[in-house]
């Protein structure tokens, strides 16, 4: 089976690349470019409102670098114990663009002619680059769709009290929010140690199982959403603002 990735600029596309490439080769990976701070947070702006984007930029500068502080130790526990390397990508493997949705990206495509497309950390993937190629694209996300959709679900599952759609999701893609068929699904374990900036690097270490899981042609059972309703379409998520987390930490001790 040929593979080929596309991925944002992230840590989380080396560690999932570095991880997968070890057993099932990765051809060549798509980078794009990360967005500017400034065309990310105009284009929030139009999106959620400039009030609850300065909330989010609040809880960036004053949240984020204490969480970060505080869970140093428990993110190398989780490293080590899952054994994810930090090494890079190889520049030879990389074609680099500006956006995922570029046409250099579907030359790409058609060029490699893969069987599968990996995809992580990019921004949505249009139509036309869905539509190059036969091949399925997959993505690990980290929440439990229908109902998590978007950004840092595994935190607002305990938000919303939530904990046991508090997990991860390896799906298909499609040109939704994170509305593609669902692959395989599954929970994580919080402990006492982890807060939010933990929650990611726990659900990237059961994605990545999963992704594993499938590319060898293990059948995988899949865990539909425990709430109700399992047609309905659920939340797009995101950031949470300074006011939001002081909130939640407050009022449910979700840290």
């Amino acid at each position: 089976m040929k593979i080929m990735m596309l991925a944002g600029e992230k840590a989380s596309s080396h560690t999932v690349y570095q991880k997968i490439n070890t057993t099932f080769p990765i051809s060549t990976v798509v980078m794009e470019a990360p967005l500017s701070k400034k065309g990310m947070l105009q284009k929030r702006a139009r999106r959620l409102g400039t009030r609850m984007v300065i909330g989010q930029v609040m809880f960036q500068l004053f949240c984020l670098p204490i969480l970060k502080y505080e869970a140093r130790d428990r993110i190398q526990q989780i490293i080590a114990k899952e054994g994810t390397q930090k090494a890079n990508i190889p520049d030879s493997k990389i074609q680099r663009v500006a956006s995922i949705n570029d046409e250099e990206t579907i030359a790409a495509i058609q060029s490699e002619s893969p069987d599968l497309v990996i995809v992580c950390g990019t921004r949505i993937i249009s139509k036309q680059v869905l539509e190059s190629t036969k091949a399925p694209f997959v993505n690990i996300h980290a929440g439990i769709t229908p109902y998590y959709r978007g950004s840092h679900g595994g935190y607002w599952a305990l938000a919303k009290q939530d904990k046991r759609n508090c997990g991860v999701t390896l799906h298909y893609i499609d040109t939704g929010i994170d509305t593609g068929n669902i692959i395989a699904q599954t929970k994580i374990n919080i402990t006492p140690k982890d807060n939010f900036v933990t929650y990611p690097y726990l659900q990237l270490t059961q994605g990545i199982q999963l992704l594993e899981q499938f590319l060898s042609g293990e059948k995988v059972e899949l865990a539909p959403p425990k709430i109700a309703d399992k047609h309905r379409k659920g939340n797009v998520f995101y950031q949470p603002t300074l006011f939001q987390y002081i909130f939640f930490r407050k009022q449910l001790k979700v840290k």
